[in-house]
């Protein structure tokens, strides 16, 4: 195999000539995408998975749920949850060596074809905007609807996440809530999206420049808890150690 992805890769041989992309059973998906996903084995739901394989060999994982978030639908196309011809990538992955090739466009390009069959009327997707930018479904003609709405979170030192609820005797610090760049990829024509299409962003040079700056503690690894005069470790840190 890693003749055949050396070719592929100096482009003696196309993309079309070496792989194919089959429906697969989640739990194929899942034991793929635990070992080669940043997310490792973080629990997802999936309604379709596709993988892509040369031959036999599975070298890359797509997975689409149906979304997710009390107002999601409504937020996107103004629909009730319960529909369930909209779906969302909710996971792609690929073997490390073929990471930055054609071949996760290919993935993503031919399992939404599948998909068309299937009547699904559209694909969304949102990127971390604290990781990438979306470049992946940019190339694949995906339209581009801005960032998610700013919101917050409050830490508790304890390691815990307080979501609601008075937070006046406990320490902790509020820190931004990562904000994520919309994508969607409408088959449908007559599906309007109550977003409005933006201007793709661009890609920054600090993306896939070694490490990426932590926003929340400027990488010093701690944050102030002014009410109490008192610094502590950054829980964003703590969070992408825990997913090393």
């Amino acid at each position: 195999m890693e003749e055949i992805i050396g070719k592929f890769a100096r482009r003696e041989v196309r993309a079309k000539e070496i792989f194919t992309i089959k429906e697969i059973d989640k739990n194929t998906a899942f034991n793929f995408i635990r070992v080669y996903h940043y997310l490792a084995d973080a629990k997802f739901f999936s309604c379709y998975n596709y993988g892509l394989f040369i031959e036999d060999e599975l070298v890359g994982v797509a997975t689409y749920s149906n979304p997710q978030g009390i107002v999601a639908l409504k937020g996107w196309f103004g629909l009730e949850n319960s529909c369930k011809n909209i779906l969302e990538l909710s996971r792609l992955c690929m073997l490390p060596i073929l990471n930055g090739s054609n071949a996760t466009s290919y993935l993503l390009g031919g399992s939404i074809k599948l998909l068309k069959q299937k009547d699904i009327r559209a694909v969304i997707t949102l990127a971390d905007n604290s990781r990438h930018i979306g470049s992946i479904y940019q190339v694949c003609n995906f339209k581009y609807y801005g960032l998610t709405d700013a919101k917050t979170d409050f830490f508790r030192f304890d390691g815990k996440v307080n979501p609601r609820g008075s937070t006046k005797d406990i320490r902790g610090v509020w820190l931004p809530r990562t904000r994520k760049h919309r994508y969607a990829f409408i088959m449908d024509k007559t599906l309007e999206c109550k977003y409005k299409e933006l201007e793709k962003p661009k890609k920054e040079e600090k993306e896939f420049n070694g490490e990426i700056k932590c926003e929340f503690c400027d990488d010093t690894g701690e944050v102030y808890d002014k009410r109490f005069n008192e610094c502590h470790t950054c829980p964003k840190c703590k969070e992408k150690e825990s997913e090393n």
